[in-house]
């Protein structure tokens, strides 16, 4: 179930996956500019608008939580379904090209 209070601020020991964060900042940046803050200890989630899109807010929770990510694919933009897939099937080079 996707979350609907998913908090702005996320510690690095709540991320799933957090080894391949980077990856996931990257590509979050590339569909929606800015959104995401990194800071020393904690991730951040900035909207471009009060209140975030949905599109923004679900690029946030699949950052935080990719094991969602069959979830919010269906429930998303084609851009941001084919990004979750190229990361789930392990396949990033070909979704940056």
């Amino acid at each position: 179930m996707i979350p609907e209070d998913l908090p702005y601020e996320i510690s690095f020991d709540e991320i799933e996956l957090f080894d391949d964060i980077d990856i996931r900042v990257s590509s979050i940046g590339c569909l929606f500019a800015n959104i995401i803050g990194v800071n020393e200890n904690y991730v951040e989630f900035c909207p471009n608008e009060t209140p975030a899109s949905r599109e923004e807010y679900l690029g946030w929770v699949w950052l935080i939580k990719p094991s969602l990510g069959h979830e919010i694919a269906i429930n998303c933009s084609d851009e941001l379904a084919k990004l979750i897939s190229h990361y789930q099937s392990g396949k990033m080079d070909k979704w940056f090209e």
